[in-house]
Order: structure tokens, then C-alpha cells, then sequence
């Protein structure tokens, strides 16, 4: 088998294995992942609850007050990663800089919801 073969083997065998089935047919993960791998960040959910929390804007130090033993070095990086997948949007004005969700933002949350249902049910059971 030459390299081109083998490359086209691995990448089919690649997409069998990154397709879950769901009611609405097959979906692939690999567009999540990147999504997932901020969300599982330390203070990135905290971050995305206290920006959703009533729908207002916060300034930094309202977020970094909000989670307690926080570091400002790690909520001012999660911040960043988050507004450049633009889950969050950083307005400025002439006398504060505050940050909101983005519609993308509250559709992540919106779509974590479920998740984080079952995740209280198996609390009991891990």
C-alpha cells in the first residue's frame, strides 16, 4: 500500500469514527472540538455563567470578583480566547471596557444545558 492508499485509509477510517448517531441522522464531532477544548478550561464555564447570568455586560473586575481563589492572569486569557471565538464580545467605552455574550455564545450555553442536566444525575453515580 502506497502513502496515498494509507492516508486515504486513515481518513476514512478517521470519519467512521468521529460520526455519532443522534435523532436527526449522523453528526460529526470534529467542528465541536475546538469548543470543547476552551469550554473544558479552567473558569471558562464560570466566565460564560456570570456573562449570562441576567443578560448584562460585566467589566473584568466584576468577573474576576465573581469567581473566588481566581487569578486575573487566567480570567484575562480566558477572556481573550473567548472573545476570538467569538463567544463574547468586548465593548469599549470612553470610561470602561465590559464584555457580553454573542448570540454564538448564548447558543453554546443553550446547547450545554442538556449536558450539564446529566451531568448532575451522574454526579450521584461517579
Amino acid at each position: 500500500m502506497n502513502i496515498e492508499e494509507r492516508e486515504r485509509e486513515r481518513t476514512k477510517k478517521r470519519g467512521d469514527i468521529c460520526m455519532i448517531r443522534s435523532e436527526d441522522g449522523i453528526i460529526c464531532i470534529d467542528p465541536a472540538l475546538p469548543i470543547f477544548s476552551q469550554i473544558g478550561k479552567k473558569y471558562t464555564m464560570l466566565i460564560l455563567a456570570i456573562l449570562e447570568h441576567e443578560g448584562l455586560r460585566k467589566n473584568f473586575n466584576e468577573i474576576l470578583r465573581s469567581i473566588p481563589h481566581s487569578s486575573s492572569t487566567i480570567i484575562s486569557k480566558r477572556l481573550k480566547d473567548l472573545e476570538s471565538m467569538k463567544l463574547i464580545v468586548r465593548t469599549e467605552s470612553r470610561d470602561s471596557v465590559t464584555y457580553s455574550l454573542t448570540q454564538k455564545g448564548k447558543a453554546v450555553i443553550d446547547s450545554l444545558i442538556p449536558f450539564l442536566k446529566v451531568s448532575e444525575k451522574l454526579e450521584d453515580i461517579i
